[in-house]
């Protein structure tokens, strides 16, 4: 199967042959496991959707290569389209999720820091750590740190370690 995407760098249309794997950031998700960052519906969410990432591009986008609406999300991953909805909305409050528009067109993004499909280049990390910048100035956040990695994804909990703690977590 081969996938449409646009080239960043020169907005051209280009096709590529899809890969068969997901990275899922193994670090990562034994801290946000061991710290219950997210609900089992935002897991189960992020899982299944993380079956269509875009390669290179972390976009979620269905088989087609079309980037994909909510509606379309449920009907892909089988969640009802109102829970899908509203966990979607939580995901991307918790930075795990990003949505940028293009044209009249939204775009879903999948953290990188919890799900890579082939060769991430560094925009997609920085798209998520600008939205937590802008965030940051409106509301108090703090990232999460998974070990000695900090991640763009937001905490609510306040026992979470964070990049502004100083002690450790085992």
């Amino acid at each position: 199967m081969r996938h449409k995407f646009v080239d960043i760098d020169t907005g051209e249309i280009q096709y590529q042959k899809s890969e068969r794997f997901i990275k899922a950031m193994v670090e990562v998700w034994r801290y946000v496991n061991k710290f219950n960052v997210f609900t089992t519906a935002e897991e189960k969410t992020l899982h299944r959707l993380s079956m269509f990432l875009q390669l290179n591009t972390n976009a979620i986008v269905a088989q087609n290569g079309d980037y994909m609406s909510i509606e379309r999300m449920a009907d892909e991953t089988s969640i009802e389209r109102s829970h899908i909805r509203k966990v979607i909305k939580l995901l991307i409050q918790k930075n795990a999720l990003g949505m940028w528009k293009s044209g009249k067109e939204e775009i879903y993004y999948m953290s990188p820091f919890l799900y890579q499909m082939g060769e991430i280049k560094p925009y997609l990390f920085n798209l998520f750590d600008a939205e937590f910048h802008a965030r940051s100035r409106r509301e108090s956040l703090k990232k999460f740190m998974a070990g000695k990695k900090i991640t763009s994804i937001l905490v609510p909990n306040p026992k979470i370690k964070t990049k502004n703690d100083h002690q450790k977590v085992s």
